[in-house]
């Protein structure tokens, strides 16, 4: 290595370290001079748990649902409303405290002929039997637990929870006639009237969180609630808007804790401003030395001169080649060369005799590549006018050439 080399390593070594410095200066003074730390106390939640707080306070409730808080959470909005609900299409009685009177009642059948929809869920007892058509009867053993109907959205419910006590039709509701059991008696009623429908599930298994984890209950609630329900909307009739429930008790909130630590603050006072200014006027200087230095440097070497013309630059090498070859009248010498290459390396692959033809070579190559035989076989001619002088255009020797190329690559043939 000699002195010269050397002394340029030093010399971008040197410059190097310089700009380090330089930066890392610049961040202290700029940063942690012009900041002072000070004792703060910090609040912070201590975990994701949940605590009482130690005051008791009284708040009025209204008796929801279960199935209320299921649907909230799967997005569906959920209204209570006092009779026929205006926009949506499903209606959900869910075991109403007070009896419904009849005029509400042929209300909400007149709502589902128009197109509604309308769901009972209802215990093994209530008096809505009735007046929607129902009576319970006492079996011997147990109902089926499988559904009889096999509707596609109710096609993965399997089993559900069933009792002795059997829903059936009363004398003349012979409309009810979707998904009884072939035993007479069912825990799941559908009617179609006029162009809406009514259904019936009548089971307490359907009315509590417990109930519901049973077998595929919870299941069939959601796929019924989404086959008839419209843009993820549904409303619950409230058959008791006036009932509230006083209640006391103690809100859950977040546990917090505090603690004392020391902590940077911004200080932009006129003292920490003036310890930084001087190193930062230095350290300014040095840096625009080096951008001086590197500008002048780099104003010795010129733009560099095109040495071909730029109109020229796209032609390839093999054409600017076969122009070259055809102002010398040298083509078939040039494809000799090629070819006696080409030649060479095919007949060492496929065992041929030293002075094998062309054709005796593509018939070798038939054997395990049809395409390039067939592209061979087509240049033969071309070759022959070539070589003998009958035909010296660039295009032809261009386009033997590139045949013999692509064969080359296609059989991976290598001097």
């Amino acid at each position: 290595m000699n002195n010269r080399r050397v002394l340029d390593l030093m010399r971008g070594y040197s410059i190097f370290f310089l700009c380090l410095f330089i930066f890392a200066m610049w961040g202290i003074n700029l940063l942690s001079i012009s900041q002072t730390e000070k004792k703060v106390i910090v609040t912070e939640d201590d975990g994701p748990e949940l605590i009482e707080e130690g005051a008791v306070s009284s708040f009025f409730i209204k008796p929801l649902p279960l199935l209320y808080y299921y649907f909230k959470e799967l997005g569906y909005n959920v209204d209570f409303v006092p009779g026929v609900p205006v926009s949506d299409k499903l209606l959900l009685v869910i075991d109403p405290v007070v009896n419904i009177d009849q005029a509400k009642l042929r209300e909400l059948f007149g709502w589902v002929r128009e197109g509604g929809n309308l769901l009972f869920l209802l215990p093994d007892e209530h008096d809505l039997d009735r007046f929607i058509g129902t009576v319970r009867h006492l079996h011997e053993k147990e109902l089926p637990e499988e559904l009889m109907l096999r509707l596609p959205y109710l096609d993965e419910i399997e089993t559900l929870s069933t009792s002795r006590k059997g829903v059936h039709r009363q004398l003349g509701m012979s409309f009810f006639s979707v998904m009884p059991e072939s035993v007479g008696g069912s825990n799941v009623f559908m009617s179609f009237r006029g162009q809406g429908r009514l259904l019936i599930l009548a089971h307490k298994d359907f009315l509590t969180g417990s109930g519901l984890k049973k077998r595929d209950n919870l299941v069939l609630v959601t796929r019924m609630v989404e086959h008839l329900a419209s843009r993820n909307s549904f409303s619950i009739l409230d058959t008791f808007p006036q009932t509230r429930i006083r209640a006391r008790g103690r809100r859950m909130v977040t546990n917090r804790r505090s603690f004392e630590t020391r902590q940077k603050f911004d200080h932009l006072s006129f003292w920490s401003l003036l310890k930084a200014n001087p190193v930062s006027w230095v350290l300014l200087q040095m840096l625009v030395a080096l951008t001086v230095y590197f500008i002048s440097t780099g104003r010795r070497f010129g733009r560099p001169i095109a040495l071909i013309d730029q109109g020229q630059r796209n032609i390839s090498y093999v054409r600017s080649l076969g122009r070259m070859l055809a102002a010398g009248n040298n083509s078939s010498y040039a494809l000799s060369e090629i070819l006696y290459g080409f030649a060479a390396a095919a007949i060492k692959r496929y065992g041929l005799a030293r002075m094998a033809t062309l054709r005796e070579i593509t018939t070798a190559i038939r054997v395990g590549n049809v395409e390039v035989a067939d592209r061979l076989s087509r240049i033969e001619i071309d070759v022959n006018r070539i070589l003998n002088h009958r035909d010296t255009s660039p295009e032809m020797l261009l386009r033997v050439v590139r045949t013999l190329e692509w064969a080359r690559k296609e059989l991976k043939l290598h001097d």
